[in-house]
């Protein structure tokens, strides 16, 4: 009997040390700096999926639904795109999906080309036990929006360039 107690306790002593990792606040905002299209209404983006990717693990959809964003306004002020908790640890990596992009011009929205819809941001960022780590992502507008000139088209290609602002601990 003494035998068994012995053999619980110790399991137990073995498991309380095999806790799981801890957890931090995630936070994403979105930026835009001013841009030379100044003859836009607004320039509207479409993001439908975030993932981040935990050091030598795979990739973590963390968001998904579909979120229109002005450009434009975002020149005036940051935008809060993702709030929420992730398993502490290293990351290496944000991915987002831009599935859509309009220019309007007098009212009048243009369809643009998203050229590709996967935006890699490579980027290293930590997460600790009960933390907040805030990351600010600049949509870089005057490098993304490409006009094609070509045959008098004007069609409007948009090449996401999004770069990394700043990064914070709390």
């Amino acid at each position: 009997m003494k035998k068994l107690i012995l053999f619980a306790v110790v399991i137990i002593f073995l498991f309380s040390g095999c806790s799981k990792n801890g957890t931090g606040n995630f936070q994403i905002y979105l930026k835009d700096q001013p841009l030379d299209i100044e003859s836009a209404d607004k320039i509207e983006v479409t993001i439908s999926e975030i993932s981040v990717q935990k050091a030598e693990e795979g990739f973590l959809n963390v968001w998904s639904g579909e979120k229109t964003y002005d450009l434009r306004e975002l020149m005036i002020q940051d935008e809060m795109i993702l709030d929420i908790t992730l398993e502490e640890g290293k990351y290496t990596q944000i991915r987002l999906v831009v599935t859509e992009g309009k220019i309007y011009f007098s009212g009048e929205p243009l369809d643009m080309t998203v050229a590709s819809t996967e935006v890699k941001i490579p980027l290293n960022f930590d997460i600790s036990d009960g933390s907040t780590t805030r990351i600010t992502l600049d949509f870089d507008a005057k490098d993304s929006i490409h006009v094609v000139s070509a045959g008098g088209s004007g069609q409007y290609i948009l090449r996401p360039v999004v770069r990394v602002e700043n990064i914070s601990y709390e």
